[in-house]
């Protein structure tokens, strides 16, 4: 399940405290479903309820939680923003929590039989494409000579 991995890999680069101490980080998949199809095909599908825990978290909860967004935005386009997360925390004194995060994730897996055995790949969609907003476009039109040029009038 590599979409797990990356995601804690996400929040650990993105969150300086868990960085520092990546066992403060614990990483769950409860109740996960697996869809796949009758027959010859062994390609399928994880729906993936991953729990994320953070202990003894003394910073702001937006510091965690904004990474998890940014990660979802690439790692899961399509996602319902009504379902895909929830949370709860718990108050250990005034300077910190421990905080527990659901996300439900998908991973799409396919499988493709080779001579060699099975291709097993695991889809993680990429970042899109960022465009500077500066660029300036230019349209160029060959039509190698399909065309006949048009003759003016005048």
């Amino acid at each position: 399940m590599k979409k797990l991995a990356d995601l804690r890999a996400h929040i650990l680069a993105n969150v300086p405290s868990l960085k520092r101490n990546p066992d403060k980080l614990l990483t769950f998949i409860e109740d996960g479903n697996i869809e796949f199809w009758q027959g010859a095909n062994l390609s399928h599908n994880y729906t993936l309820p991953v729990r994320l825990i953070v202990t003894d978290y003394a910073g702001e909860v937006d510091h965690i939680i904004i990474p998890i967004l940014s990660w979802l935005q690439i790692r899961e386009p399509g996602h319902d923003p009504m379902t895909t997360l929830s949370f709860e925390a718990e108050l250990l004194n005034n300077d910190s929590y421990d905080i527990s995060v659901t996300v439900n994730i998908t991973e799409r897996v396919i499988v493709k039989a080779t001579p060699a055995g099975l291709d097993v790949e695991h889809v993680l969609p990429e970042p899109p494409l960022v465009m500077n907003d500066d660029a300036e476009w230019q349209i160029i039109s060959d039509l190698h000579g399909l065309s006949e040029p048009v003759e003016n009038d005048q």
